[in-house]
């Protein structure tokens, strides 16, 4: 099973299960600035006890910090549990569709190599 996770925008936590190549759970919020609140709550109601098999993350274009804590979240989660990790783009992620297809032809690398966040832009630190 693959845990998949999206905080690309500042009002988007989605965190989805796929299994087969098919959805069979997933939570999404659309409240603004909430990611760090609700992510790793979100991963547990859906993911349980399942035996991951990787994890995938949106990598951007994206907002800066809600891209940092999803795609932070999904290294360390994948680093723990000595799973691979899957970068997604923004693009590739936009329907449950598109993202299925694209799980599919990702060859996943067994060895830990983190996702590195895509901004877009420079970020902009205030």
């Amino acid at each position: 099973m693959i845990l998949f996770i999206n905080t690309s925008q500042t009002d988007l936590t989605q965190v989805k299960l796929i299994d087969n190549g098919k959805i069979v759970a997933g939570l999404e919020n659309h409240e603004e600035f909430k990611q760090s609140e609700l992510l790793l709550k979100m991963i547990d109601k859906v993911s349980g006890k399942a035996k991951l098999s990787a994890i995938a993350a949106v990598s951007g274009p994206g907002a800066f910090s809600a891209l940092r804590f999803g795609i932070t979240t999904a290294n360390t989660l994948a680093w723990s549990l000595h799973i691979p990790v899957i970068e997604i783009s923004a693009d590739e992620a936009v329907d449950e569709a598109k993202l299925i297809q694209v799980l599919s032809k990702k060859s996943v690398n067994k060895d830990f190599k983190p996702i590195v966040p895509k901004y877009g832009s420079e970020p902009n630190i205030t």
